[in-house]
């Protein structure tokens, strides 16, 4: 009987093999962390690659690892006989005593820093030019202004490898769907397949949840990219982690892990406030976390219905920052009906940001009511003047009022009827 040393397996976790002749015990620690009342994992024990027992616990607590031990000591034999003529129970217990003490050191020593050399590498791209491969994209816009079809598309290009409007690096995608019911999503398919060219009996691989969090389903996710080699997945959207409250550090970072851990690209889509598209709604730490930050603007342009949608890359790691995409959405009675690149002309008020200035300091005094030129200042990351430039015209065009003052400082409102 004989025991090597502990080794790092290919899910993060630290496994130790102890042959008996011909069998081999193997013990698991996996989604090792160090809490406040110590090291806790998922424990589990092995017997010729068949798990045979395992707990989540804190390892350095003796009756947990008894328990286990027990546990899975009454499928080594028929009989305690029987598993005695494997192993007696006194050294399995101390096998996983042992292993138990050398899995955090093993940890940490799989975390630490190692010596790189500096070498060139290709940019390479999923979808290019807006998701590296690899990598983790953040597309925020918002609410209702086409974001899901966009995602969607691009979920299926790659699935598809079609390079209408991304070079794509062909791969199995996953849409992953909290937000929306399910019986929405294959019109939604049959739309965009149809509108990039693809067969009506176009399938894509999604996982609805509306009303659960990925916390909720994040198990089922990674079961299902492992069994089925998905590469890119599309999450709609971010603010249904179920971490928290999105404003907070911990929850926001807890998140991109979350993604991160997934051990593919991914794309998350996230909405922004209703007064200003320049901006996510969350803590800072999406935007540092995230590998390619793209902002997602629409307008409705005539009256069918059509959209033209500017994708912008606000942030990019290790590629460079490309020009903003144009899309054009059609629509019809059953819903997404074409695709294609927009004119410029269908996307210049977009461009315009004095112009979208002005209609988003509408939506904001709508929504929070008066506010001073100081405050309108901080709220967009503006000049004052660039605010006050807009607050004359709005007063011109008689929509705004002065409804009092704040430290000798006017406070503005719309004007109602």
């Amino acid at each position: 009987m004989g025991a090597v040393g502990v080794e790092r397996d290919n899910y993060d976790g630290i496994i130790k093999h102890v042959q008996l002749g011909l069998d081999t015990i193997t013990l698991s620690a996996h989604n090792i962390r160090n809490e406040k009342t110590g090291v806790h994992a998922e424990l589990g024990v092995a017997f010729n690659g068949e798990s045979i027992a395992y707990t989540v616990c804190n390892i350095k607590r003796s009756e947990e690892r008894t328990k286990l031990c027990n546990a899975a000591y009454k499928f080594l034999g028929e009989t305690p006989a029987d598993a005695a003529m494997l192993i007696e129970k006194g050294d399995l217990l101390q096998h996983l005593n042992d292993f138990c003490i050398e899995v955090y050191p093993a940890y940490l020593s799989v975390q630490a820093p190692t010596k790189i050399v500096g070498a060139e590498r290709p940019i390479n791209y999923m979808l290019k030019p807006h998701v590296l491969t690899g990598g983790g994209t953040i597309m925020y816009g918002k609410p209702g202004k086409g974001k899901s079809f966009t995602g969607l598309m691009m979920a299926m290009a790659v699935n598809y490898g079609t390079n209408h409007y991304w070079d794509t690096q062909q791969g199995e995608a996953l849409f992953v769907n909290l937000e929306r019911p399910d019986s929405t999503i294959p019109p939604r398919i049959l739309g965009v397949a149809e509108a990039l060219g693809l067969n009506s009996t176009t399938s894509l691989s999604v996982l609805n949840g509306k009303g659960a969090t990925l916390v909720d389903i994040k198990d089922v996710m990674e079961q299902y990219i492992q069994e089925n080699n998905v590469t890119f997945v599309v999450l709609d959207s971010i603010s249904r982690a179920g971490t928290g409250d999105m404003k907070e550090d911990k929850v926001a970072t807890a998140t991109i892990d979350m993604l991160n851990k997934l051990g593919v690209t991914w794309l998350a889509i996230a909405h922004t406030p209703k007064y200003d598209e320049t901006i996510y709604y969350g803590n800072s730490q999406y935007e540092a976390g995230a590998d390619v930050m793209v902002r997602h603007s629409s307008e409705v342009i005539d009256d069918k219905g059509s959209i033209a949608v500017l994708l912008e890359v606000t942030k990019a790691n290790d590629m460079p920052i490309p020009k903003p995409m144009g899309l054009h959405y059609s629509f019809n009675e059953n819903g997404i009906s074409g695709i294609r690149f927009a004119a410029k002309e269908e996307t210049a008020g977009l461009i315009d940001k004095e112009k979208n200035m002005y209609s988003s300091i509408k939506e904001y005094l709508a929504e929070v009511g008066g506010k001073t030129a100081t405050e309108l200042a901080k709220t967009f990351d503006v000049e004052r003047s660039a605010i006050t430039d807009q607050l004359k015209i709005m007063f011109r065009n008689k929509e705004l009022v002065s409804i009092g003052k704040q430290d000798n400082e006017k406070i503005y409102g719309l004007l109602t009827d």
